[in-house]
């Protein structure tokens, strides 16, 4: 037997049996024959490997702890069998659905060498043999075909080095035809749902004899900086920065792109517009979503909404009621969402958005009004069921996102075909709200249902494209509430107050340090990354008693010592070191241990998670869900993570949707809340050193936040109003003004 070895060698052989298969990412475990008359297990990424198949495979001999020698494959090119007992193991291996070892022999002993052939173009014939009928025939004439073609598919993947995953996001879009596709026009794979890396797409191209001009390269260029730029919040670029961004992006001239720009406006696949006398491209479907926003809300603006007649009377009764005297903000902003069909409630911390809610769900219910309650993030529904006493759900779960399998995205079942039954909508952290997610909203409301939104304004724009809600404060005729007056109980916080201080561009007070808020000096990048350990492992749990796992990093950056990346390697040493009994997996230079505080850096809505308390599972794992891996198995390459009350499996293979959550960026922090924070502020790029990334960090701190570091950097923080400015015409189109130059 070879021993373990880092060098790369080549060996052939007959796969004896199949150990270990994934269909979903073709990962196998096989007993091969090799032609020396040795035998090995082999390992590695082989879709649909089966039992009686050739292989010539390139790898390294490894030693399994568990399992013992071992050949981990890189690469390899297989023969499917073709003497009558090759083929009759192929199919007992329960390659192929349907068809076990006794339905294999009958199979083989009547077509003998010509079963691939019947199974592929003549499945109906099988019907000759007893026991199978005419749509079990069909079925297993089906899963041969299919087979046939994700293996292609996978080893078209694997020999250019492409993620195996996205066979099956391929299959279920163009069927059979995929493979041909791939090789007309590899920059399928660029598209949504599939979300390959453009460069890494045009290494592929490059090696099949692409050409740098090429007509489906310059279309792909064109789609991708639209997609790119859609990424970093814009609903659209100006088309002469798309033709310069993707003449840079293709390094070719600017002329040579008319042309695909032309053909993609034949196709719809882009729309052109006109915005402030600038024509302006939009990827089809942010176009659509803009527009249909934009005539929802100017339908729920000429709502005719009546208000009960004892409005004022409601309001005074439900302050006798609960001993409470509301103020007048508190008080217009109930009666504005009993009068409109569109109503906007902002306010930063302590000003009472959350008593006024509560007010408006009593005379809602009083009146008898229905409403749901719904938020962007699963932590801060679960924030708004908490403070409200009602159930509140996200808006994927309350719209009921489906996966679409034909098209391989998201999709929503409840629409304008099919409406939520309810009277109002009430939508907290309305900020979050991308532009996609807010049409989906409006497309599931019913004719005469009214919808409110509840936010803060002052924090940072969404993750996706446009800024929805700051958009539609900005509109002067549609009903809105800024709530102002900090009241005497949030007045107690320095957290409160200096969260307001920074609003207004004031110093926070950093060194009053003696109820909520601290702020610890450090003189280097490395003793803040060193001070943010010791705040978590010690000095915090010493003094306030809240434990390292309630306490949250937040950063500006991923960047430097003293950004994400960094802090969360020192941290998952400090508090999950490596241990016997924890399971570990590498993905790159990063371990995933067990015990790892984890988030889900992207929307997967076909991941299955299954419910801990209750006989339920489901899908979807979106974008900033955070939990905790709580096991690890290397031999079936799966990890699982645990989210509140919920578990979801990941293959090996899908663990680049993961990162560490010990510490997290701002942005990812959007929507949360969390019982401490810790805030290292020494250096960070320019355009992260923002005010309103500041303020989002310090107001996601219930109980005690510490900034630690620089005060020059926070000061710099302070005095940088800059908001970055987003390519969006809701707002114009909105007021009716969106060709002309306003």
């Amino acid at each position: 037997m070879q021993k373990q070895t880092t060098q790369t060698i080549q060996i052939t052989g007959r796969i004896d049996s199949i150990i270990f298969r994934s269909e979903e990412t073709g990962y196998v475990v096989a007993r091969a024959a090799l032609d020396d008359g040795d035998e090995i297990v082999i390992t590695g990424t082989m879709p649909f490997l089966g039992a009686g198949e050739q292989i010539s495979a390139q790898g390294v001999y490894t030693n399994h702890p568990k399992h013992g020698p071992q050949f981990a494959v890189s690469s390899y090119t297989r023969e499917m069998p073709t003497s009558v007992s090759g083929i009759y193991e192929y199919l007992a291996s329960g390659t192929i659905k349907g068809i076990g070892a006794k339905t294999a022999r009958a199979i083989v002993t009547a077509f003998g060498a010509e079963t691939f052939d019947v199974l592929a173009n003549t499945p109906e014939e099988l019907t000759r043999i007893r026991g199978i009928s005419q749509p079990k025939a069909r079925e297993m004439g089906e899963s041969f075909r299919r087979l046939n073609t994700m293996k292609m598919i996978m080893d078209f993947l694997a020999r250019y080095k492409l993620p195996p995953h996205i066979s099956a996001a391929l299959f279920r879009v163009y069927g059979t035809a995929s493979l041909e596709l791939l090789k007309s026009n590899p920059y399928v794979l660029c598209e949504k749902g599939f979300d390959v890396d453009f460069y890494e797409i045009d290494r592929v191209a490059a090696d099949m004899g692409f050409s740098k001009d090429c007509l489906e390269r310059l279309e792909a260029g064109l789609l991708y900086e639209l997609s790119f730029n859609a990424e970093n919040g814009h609903a659209f670029i100006p088309e002469d920065k798309l033709i310069e961004a993707t003449a840079s992006l293709c390094e070719i001239d600017e002329a040579l792109l008319f042309e695909p720009l032309e053909d993609l406006l034949e196709k719809r696949r882009i729309i052109q517009d006109v915005v402030k006398s600038h024509d302006v491209c939009y990827l089809d479907y942010l176009y659509r979503c803009e527009t249909f926003i934009a005539d929802e809300v100017r339908r729920l603006q000429a709502m005719q909404v009546v208000p009960p007649s004892n409005l004022d009377r409601l309001i005074a009764r439900t302050e006798q009621t609960h001993g409470i005297q509301y103020g007048d903000g508190q008080k217009a902003a109930v009666r504005m969402c009993f009068e409109n069909g569109l109503s906007l409630l902002t306010g930063g911390p302590g000003t009472g958005k959350t008593t006024t809610l509560l007010c408006i769900l009593e005379l809602l219910e009083a009146n008898g009004l229905r409403f749901m309650l719904a938020a962007p993030t699963g932590r801060a529904a679960k924030r708004m069921s908490e403070l409200s006493g009602r159930e509140a759900r996200t808006l994927h779960r309350m719209l009921e996102s489906v996966f679409d399998a034909n098209q391989g995205t998201v999709a929503f079942r409840r629409d304008r075909n099919n409406p939520l039954d309810t009277d109002v909508i009430i939508v907290d952290e309305a900020s979050m709200l991308d532009l996609m997610l807010a049409s989906s909203l409006l497309d599931a409301m019913k004719p005469r249902a009214r919808l409110i939104l509840i936010g803060d304004a002052d924090q940072l724009p969404p993750m996706g494209p446009g800024s929805f809600f700051s958009e539609l404060l900005g509109c002067p005729d549609i009903a809105k509430t800024r709530l102002t007056e900090i009241f005497r109980q949030a007045q107690d916080s320095d957290i409160v107050v200096n969260s307001h201080r920074i609003n207004r561009g004031e110093m926070p007070q950093l060194m009053k340090n003696d109820r909520d808020f601290y702020f610890a000096r450090a003189r280097s990048a490395e003793s803040t990354a060193s001070a943010v350990l010791t705040l978590i492992c010690e000095r915090i749990p010493l003094k306030f008693g809240i434990q390292p796992e309630d306490v949250q990093v937040i950063c500006p950056s991923r960047q430097l010592a003293c950004g994400t990346t960094a802090l969360n390697a020192l941290l998952q040493q400090r508090l999950n070191p490596p241990a016997p009994d924890k399971g570990e997996v590498a993905f790159g230079s990063v371990i995933f241990r067990t015990g790892d505080r984890v988030m889900q850096i992207k929307n997967n809505y076909d991941l299955l998670w299954r419910r801990l308390d209750a006989a339920e599972v489901g899908t979807g794992v979106f974008n900033g869900d955070t939990g905790v891996i709580v096991h690890i198995d290397p031999a079936a390459r799966v990890l699982v993570v645990r989210y509140d009350d919920r578990e979801a499996d990941y293959t090996f293979d899908e663990i680049n949707q993961l990162e560490h959550a010990y510490a997290i960026t701002v942005h990812k922090s959007q929507g949360s809340e969390y019982p401490a924070v810790v805030m290292p502020i020494f250096t960070a790029p320019q355009r992260l050193l923002t005010r309103s990334m500041l303020y989002t960090a310090v107001t996601r701190a219930k109980k005690l936040l510490v900034i630690a570091g620089r005060e020059d950097v926070v000061a710099r923080m302070v005095e940088t109003n800059r908001k970055n400015r987003r390519f969006s015409a809701l707002k114009l189109r909105i007021t009716g003004a969106v060709g002309g130059d306003v």
